[in-house]
């Protein structure tokens, strides 16, 4: 069961348990080719809100690396 997706290649890591809100922090590496077909390295935040209905997750915020 599906209960929310992003679209990306990435390494990802879940903020701490007692953290609220949830956090899912992905890490997406330069040279990777993924739906986008993006070629950059960049750290995305997103935010969990389960109320919400849909499978997409909310960007809170994206720093592009130029490694």
């Amino acid at each position: 069961m599906k209960v929310k997706e992003i679209d990306r290649t990435a390494n990802i890591a879940w903020s701490p348990a007692a953290h609220h809100p949830i956090y899912l922090a992905a890490g997406t590496a330069a040279q990777q080719l993924d739906a986008t077909f993006s070629t950059t390295a960049a750290l995305e935040i997103y935010a969990l809100n389960l109320t919400e209905p849909g499978l997409d997750m909310c960007m809170k915020g994206s720093v592009v690396s130029d490694f």
